[in-house]
């Protein structure tokens, strides 16, 4: 199987522009951070928040369904043109809806988000459009196996068009000062430059001539439906804390709160969306050869839990990490953005199980799921928000995120294992030590001390884990049909013998 042969090299391309844009990330958002102060830093992320709220309002809940459909289509036919067509058709209409409602509103809209200039509109419109075709583009390079492509694109040129926008301003070449407007031209013309570097790697011949399939269409759009929802609880759970903050508090709190949001969200996408790209692609080729016991005795019951396992490490070591991070990035101002992200980071390897689960979920067409706990997840997010940074601030911010991003993935473990009739719950194990080591580390005790206790509970649990079989050798079966290099193989192998009972 093709994907699976070449998902080593794949997660190595994710990982390896990862690293290389985080510093990038880092020194733009530290240059952002420091340049705009916290008030117009959170400007800028009210601005950004209007521009997800027009596309996850009405134009995101079909995009999954390009490699749900395209996949299929590309085996068959080798090319997209079906799905390319249905996809076109669908947004055209729903943008101009959405156009319609958000001019209706805009007032409202922009009086909230302290938005003055009436420009303002097409701007958040135009970064509208650039989100429908890049996030087209990146579907398309999945379906037809350019992923290292699609992971250069979304990991690296946006970072490296903002970073360099940023030089232009630190290095005076415009002759102008840095201001909100500077900022948000930054974005989309990085996100332009990604659309159109997108469109030069796709053949022409794979999305034209358009063809118009109304038996696909109505597939995509009964399969895609439930998604609508979901977007709409995604945005209220990613921009909820924001403006009810904005609501008690005011803009430079929203700042703060942002600069710590964005590094969590940063981390979560490179993770989370980097697991999907690679892991979808691989169970819908399980799927449709019929190979059911593989998804379940091996990826479900092994896997995932190995992941989590590896994952609980990563994550604890940011956490533990973070004050020493945040004070090298950020300035004094910033100071109260580090307790909040630590709440929120705890929360990343309940993220992770969910997404090594998302490509099953929407594999076996598990949408209405998907909707009905996110849209449960919407509304408990709210509530918390009210009641938590009305009396904490900040803090309740993240605490309402955490059980939020903590609760969905615990329902989609639970909902998947059952359909698969599975009874092993080891993997949720791990995500709980993480949020334990977290409370730890924003407790008032010496930073020698909290370190201590981390580093040992993380040796207790890898002891426990080799006395409850977790690593077997016989799991390594699977890495001799992904083509890697065999130091790497051997590296795999005696860390599996390492923590292996056997």
């Amino acid at each position: 199987m093709r994907e699976l042969k070449k998902s080593f090299w794949d997660f190595i391309t994710i990982l390896g522009a990862t690293f290389l844009s985080v510093p990038l990330m880092v020194v733009s958002e530290m240059l952002q951070a420091r340049y705009l102060g916290p008030s117009n830093y959170g400007k800028v992320a009210l601005v950004l928040s209007a521009i997800s709220l027009l596309y996850l309002f009405g134009l995101s809940w079909l995009r999954v369904s390009i490699v749900r459909f395209g996949k299929k289509e590309f085996l068959i036919h080798g090319n997209v043109r079906k799905t390319t067509t249905s996809f076109l058709v669908n947004n055209v209409f729903s943008f101009f809806v959405v156009t319609i409602l958000f001019y209706i509103f805009r007032n409202s809209i922009f009086n909230f988000l302290e938005i003055k200039q009436p420009t303002t509109f097409w701007v958040i419109l135009f970064g509208c459009l650039l989100a429908i075709f890049k996030n087209f583009v990146f579907e398309i390079l999945k379906v037809i196996r350019l992923i290292k492509i699609q992971v250069f694109l979304q990991r690296l040129v946006g970072k490296v068009v903002i970073f360099l926008g940023m030089l232009l301003f630190v290095f005076n070449i415009f002759n102008k000062d840095i201001n909100v407007n500077y900022i948000i031209t930054i974005f989309l013309i990085s996100d332009l430059s990604i659309v159109i570097c997108g469109f030069y790697f796709i053949k022409t011949n794979y999305i034209f001539p358009l063809i118009f399939d109304k038996n696909l269409l109505k597939k995509m759009i009964i399969y895609s439906y439930p998604l609508f929802f979901v977007a709409w609880s995604s945005y209220v759970v990613q921009w909820i804390d924001t403006y009810v903050i904005k609501y008690y508090m005011d803009l430079k709190h929203v700042g703060i709160y942002q600069a710590a949001y964005k590094i969590f969200e940063t981390l979560n996408s490179f993770l989370g969306a980097g697991i999907v790209t690679i892991t979808y692609p691989i169970i819908m080729v399980f799927k449709t050869k019929n190979q059911t016991q593989k998804i379940k005795n091996l990826y479900i019951s092994r896997l995932i839990p190995q992941f989590s396992f590896f994952c609980m490490f990563l994550v604890s070591i940011i956490i533990i990490s973070s004050d020493i991070i945040f004070n090298l990035i950020y300035s004094n101002e910033y100071q109260g953005s580090i307790l909040p992200f630590k709440i929120l980071i705890a929360s990343q390897n309940f993220t992770i199980i969910s997404s090594m689960l998302t490509a099953i979920i929407l594999s076996y067409d598990m949408t209405k799921m998907l909707s009905l706990i996110g849209i449960f997840a919407g509304f408990l997010n709210i509530i918390f928000d009210i009641i938590l940074v009305e009396k904490f601030g900040m803090t309740g911010a993240s605490v309402a995120s955490l059980f939020v991003f903590s609760l969905v993935p615990i329902y989609h473990f639970y909902y998947v294992n059952k359909k698969f009739k599975i009874k092993k719950k080891m993997a949720l194990l791990f995500p709980f030590v993480t949020v334990f080591i977290m409370l730890i580390n924003i407790s008032n005790l010496s930073y020698i001390i909290r370190i201590s206790i981390s580093t040992f509970i993380l040796i207790c649990i890898i002891i426990f884990t080799k006395n409850f079989n977790l690593f077997k050798r016989n799991d390594l079966e699977l890495i001799q049909n992904i083509n890697m290099p065999n130091f790497i193989k051997k590296i795999i192998s005696n860390l599996y013998f390492i923590l292996s009972k056997e």
